[in-house]
């Protein structure tokens, strides 16, 4: 299968029917799901074993209704990965990627050459839109950590997590480039722009953009890193951007992403609590991810969750030919899914003045997983925490972003690391209770701890996900 040029499927989606593509969505992956009962063995005995018949599968509704909701453990443990592909067989098998491992458990997607080619062309689709990447020689400095690839035709320099290798990668080659995206995961990309500047790098006059993922950031980080790069409006980005893009790696790691629009929109929000209730419910704790998701490539759940206005984020591949496909697949995240004329509705009663997204996609707002901290019958969330690390800017310059968060008698306790050559004062201290007093509305009295960067308590690493809360 090959895709038509990127400039006639943007134009396209900047015109096509939104409920046409969320129906055309619909009927792929009905044939994708009716392809992998009758190929994929482990997917076989699960139907089975539920007592779900494919050829009941009708239409959508009996999609949602018949087929079994999968995770990890009954689909990677339950099954060797030969079982869950294809013919029970990796023949023609090009590239495998890993999940992060955070849960204690690795699930993985495997893929074909084509299928790699294919995902270059979506990721440079997402690309050409924000940045019009096929004008501006753009260099991509690729510092994900486990050995991850970004798939794109574009010039890529894969750094790893090592702050040293990527700078000196934007000294030598950037200045041959009119534009440079930096991607990684958000703690490392503090590092990597404050380590920059220190050594003389001009982020701004380079062009830098940064595309974080890996987990999710908040709105303060954003705010953040926008001045490192020398951003002067974040909340309306033009030509350089601090943006998320989310997937998994059993899923594909491009399954949502921002686009200038949904920025403006969240940042909007961030500040204005009348929109935010309007887009996310009554129920939402902190401000989420806005992205936007391709219906044609993806099929997007949300599955009702007790207490909360969204739901469970469910995941359906639609393609025929991947090796692995899964099918309603429970990433632990929570949702609120938002067609396209639903957003409509809600900024021309909410913010008229806002501008809708250009590709006629719906959207997705993505507000992470349930953990949090109990105290005192309520949960405090890592978001919370994460939003006052970097509320205050001279807060944020101070620390790495690590912390532990835990209850010492009943009351909340948070460690957090110092940058290397940050000691503890009683001012800096007295600044992020500030914060976390602004973060929190429920008057949680918080009992801090700053430590030296060597002397941090909790083992620190940016090749795989930080263990925010104690357990």
């Amino acid at each position: 299968m090959s895709l038509p040029p990127i400039a006639d499927i943007l134009e396209f989606l900047k015109s096509a029917d939104p409920e046409m593509l969320e129906l055309m969505g619909e009927a792929a992956v009905l044939e994708a799901f009716r392809s992998a009962a009758a190929e994929v063995p482990a997917y076989t005995a699960l139907l089975s074993q539920r007592g779900v018949d494919p050829a009941a599968v009708v239409d959508i509704d009996a999609f949602r209704r018949l087929v079994p909701l999968t995770d990890k453990t009954n689909t990677f443990i339950a099954h060797p990965i030969h079982q869950l592909c294809r013919g029970g067989s990796l023949k023609g098998i090009k590239s495998i990627v890993p999940s992060s491992g955070h849960s204690g458990t690795f699930a993985f997607s495997v893929d074909t050459a084509e299928g790699a080619e294919l995902a270059a062309k979506g990721a440079d689709l997402a690309f050409e839109y924000v940045l019009g990447i096929s004008e501006r020689p753009t260099l991509v400095v690729n510092c994900y950590p486990m050995g991850l690839q970004v798939p794109t035709s574009m010039a890529v320099a894969n750094a790893g997590v090592n702050a040293d290798v990527a700078i000196a990668i934007v000294k030598s080659f950037a200045r041959y480039f009119d534009q440079l995206i930096i991607v990684s995961q958000p703690l490392f990309v503090k590092k990597l722009l404050e380590d920059g500047l220190e050594q003389g790098v001009d982020w701004k006059r380079l062009r830098a953009t940064v595309v974080a993922g890996g987990e999710g950031f908040v709105e303060s980080w954003r705010t953040y890193i926008s001045g490192l790069l020398g951003i002067e409006d974040p909340d309306n980005p033009t030509i350089q951007f601090v943006a998320s893009s989310m997937g998994a790696g059993e899923l594909g790691l491009n399954l949502f992403h921002e686009v200038p629009e949904t920025i403006r929109i969240i940042r909007r929000a961030y500040r204005d609590p009348a929109l935010r209730q309007a887009l996310f419910g009554d129920g939402a704790s902190h401000t989420p991810h806005f992205f936007v998701y391709y219906p044609m490539r993806s099929f997007i759940e949300e599955i009702p969750a007790a207490g909360w206005p969204g739901g469970d984020l469910a995941v359906s591949h639609t393609a025929m030919d991947l090796p692995l496909p899964l099918f309603r697949y429970r990433t632990g995240d929570l949702v609120r899914l938002i067609p396209y004329r639903r957003l409509e509705e809600i900024l021309a009663r909410s913010a008229p003045d806002l501008p809708m997204p250009g590709l006629r996609l719906p959207c997705a707002a993505v507000f992470g997983r349930r953990d949090g901290l109990e105290v005192a019958g309520r949960r405090v969330s890592v978001e919370a925490v994460k939003e006052a690390l970097f509320l205050d800017a001279d807060v944020a310059r101070s620390v790495t972003g690590f912390f532990r968060a835990s209850t010492d008698g009943g009351r909340p306790r948070l460690e957090v690391q110092l940058r290397d050559g940050n000691a503890p004062a009683p001012a800096l201290e007295d600044r992020l209770l500030a914060c976390l007093a602004a973060c929190e509305s429920g008057g949680v009295s918080w009992k801090v701890q700053l430590y030296p960067w060597r002397d941090f308590p909790q083992p620190t690493t940016y090749e795989r996900k930080h263990a925010y809360l104690a357990r």
